[in-house]
This record gives structure tokens, sequence and C-alpha cells, in this order.
């Protein structure tokens, strides 16, 4: 269902939880969660990222394939 606003500051407010401030935030468990998976993401050594993201590309189906989907139009 669309609604049409005639006046866009007419939209009403989505949000039904309180603001948080930034140390509430932080102690969030889906924060702590996320928080814990990006520092054992980052103490990846980049030589090993950089040969997990040249494997990948070579396996990857799009890879040679100029006409795959999600490749940008060259001009």
């Amino acid at each position: 269902m669309r609604v049409k606003l005639s006046d866009p500051t007419e939209a009403p407010l989505l949000t039904s939880a309180p603001l948080l401030t930034s140390a509430q935030f932080r102690g969030t468990p889906e924060f702590r969660k996320f928080k814990g998976i990006m520092r054992k993401l980052l103490r990846v050594p980049k030589s090993d990222l950089d040969d997990m993201v040249k494997a990948s590309k070579e396996c990857s189906p799009r890879f040679g394939n100029p006409n795959a989907p999600g490749r940008k139009a060259r001009s």
C-alpha cells in the first residue's frame, strides 16, 4: 500500500524504541557479538586475507564472464 504525502514533514515517525546513548548501544548483546566477530576478522594477516580474496575471485562463477549478473557495463 502506498501513501502519498503532500508534505514530507507529515511522514509518521517509525521509531518505536527509545534512542540509545553511545554507552547504552555499546552495551547491547547485538553490538557485543558484532564487535567480537570484527575482532576475529581483523586478526587475519593481510597476506592471508589477500590470498583468500584472490582464491574466491578465481573460483567465482562470474570470473571471465563479462555478461555475468552484477557486472558494470563498460563504456
